[in-house]
């Protein structure tokens, strides 16, 4: 949960909670039936949060508050009743109904109903006398750490694109020196207050000494870049998509048997988006240092990719992408090919052998509304892969189908995005945070 998300619903809780935990009691209830209904925390109530909250609400999670023990459950209880009960916890932005997908962490109707009774009855915690059933964490995580990396040295942004915007790529090298498959992958941000996003791009050996010159040439750590892994101003080069992390992101491993081959002699670029529209809150811009951990293998049964679906004319020409003062429910549609991607961001992926795709993940800014992402098989059929209802900034991740769908040769990929223009003026596509953008991505092994 956000910040800002827990300080909304502290406000609303206040007001509304009363309301949303008498849904569990129906007039006529005999108090004796109620006494026995009551649920205890230590019977009813932790598992619940074991399994499904304190992935993230520990103390240092991304989460504003712990839930791992009974004396921080009972302080937030009106906060949990009024979250599960309006589904706005756990964080789940998938529409219903379209496909499953792994590490679903969304509570069960009887789940939320103890959650909610347990509050109404005045939370008690009960004693550990009785079997109490346990609920498996679905949060994802890396399974091992095989390498950790970080920014050399701290770096404080200093907002040099509107609206406190600060685009920075850090040239890191990669130091083993045999082909190693990246297989899982998570990011720390240094001041998460301040990090917008954080992509980690591979730039092919040949073109290390071009990243290294582009460090040396700026002063201080790393080099200024903007929409992409090349300093401002140079020539673009080629490079991979290793792996992301947005507000909401948990990483993790990666689907088993999959991997992203680095070589030797390879360049890790770490292109990290600040944002400091609220940096004068906390003193100004702090200094970050910002690590990656990897989960690293010999081999894999299957190479894998992660594959932008996007119009690269959006890109080039921002203005095609607009959004006017005002709009309301203006959407921007692109299908086509998917092979320009695969050649420039996985060259070593054939598509004539068909892929199979494992994972999809939808991105906007915040004037986003509804979002898609769909294959378009070559006979017409529209199977989606990811729909998104209620876009919510805050929750971005990485949605891994429980059924993997194919990509055949001649099949497309299609992205959708709807968006709501409040603002007094033309939006178009951008990578400052007062822009826009409509992308998805998606995580493809190679079949055979």
């Amino acid at each position: 949960m956000s910040r800002s998300r827990s300080i909304v619903l502290t406000v609303v809780v206040t007001l509304g909670a009363a309301a949303a935990i008498a849904i569990a009691w129906q007039p006529g209830t005999s108090e004796a039936r109620r006494d026995a209904a009551k649920p205890t925390y230590l019977a009813d109530v932790k598992p619940i949060l074991d399994g499904r909250c304190a992935g993230c609400h520990h103390v240092g999670g991304i989460a504003p508050f712990s839930l791992t023990t009974y004396a921080g459950a009972r302080t937030h209880r009106e906060e949990i009743a009024y979250a599960v009960t309006h589904r706005l916890m756990p964080p789940w932005h998938a529409k219903r109904g379209v496909r499953q997908y792994l590490n679903d962490p969304s509570l069960t109707t009887a789940q939320i109903e103890t959650l909610v009774r347990w509050v109404k009855g005045g939370a008690p915690r009960g004693d550990r006398v009785g079997k109490r059933t346990t609920l498996p964490s679905v949060t994802p995580k890396l399974s091992r750490v095989d390498l950790r990396v970080q920014l050399p040295q701290p770096y404080t942004p200093r907002g040099w694109l509107p609206g406190g915007d600060d685009y920075h790529c850090f040239d890191i090298p990669w130091t083993a020196d045999t082909t190693k498959y990246v297989t899982g992958f998570s990011a720390i941000p240094g001041v998460p207050t301040e990090v917008h996003h954080i992509i980690a791009f591979l730039a092919h050996p040949n073109d290390a000494a071009t990243v290294d010159g582009w460090d040396t040439a700026d002063p201080g750590p790393g080099y200024r870049c903007y929409g992409g892994a090349s300093a401002v101003g140079a020539e673009t080069i080629p490079v991979r998509l290793l792996s992301g992390w947005a507000p909401g992101s948990a990483g993790g491993d990666f689907p088993a048997g999959t991997g992203i081959d680095v070589q030797p002699g390879s360049r890790l670029i770490l292109q990290v988006h600040y944002n400091l529209r609220h940096a004068h809150m906390t003193g100004g811009p702090k200094p970050d240092r910002t690590a990656l951990e990897f989960a690293l293998a010999d081999r894999v049964d299957r190479l894998a990719a992660m594959l932008p679906v996007v119009n690269f004319g959006w890109i080039i020409s921002p203005p095609t992408f607009s959004i006017p003062a005002g709009a309301r429910q203006l959407t921007h549609t692109w299908t086509g090919d998917p092979s320009l991607a695969a050649r420039f961001f996985a060259p070593d992926l054939d598509l004539a052998r068909g892929l199979t795709i494992e994972g999809a993940i939808l991105h906007m800014h915040g004037l986003g509304r509804t979002a898609r992402l769909e294959v378009v098989h070559a006979d017409g059929k529209r199977e989606p892969l990811l729909v998104i209802p209620r876009w919510d900034f805050n929750w971005q991740r990485a949605y891994y189908l429980a059924q993997p769908a194919q990509l055949a040769a001649g099949d497309q990929l299609s992205v959708s995005c709807t968006h709501t223009n409040t603002t007094k003026r033309t939006i178009t596509w951008g990578e400052s945070s007062s822009d826009e953008m409509c992308i998805g991505f998606v995580y493809v092994a190679q079949n055979g």
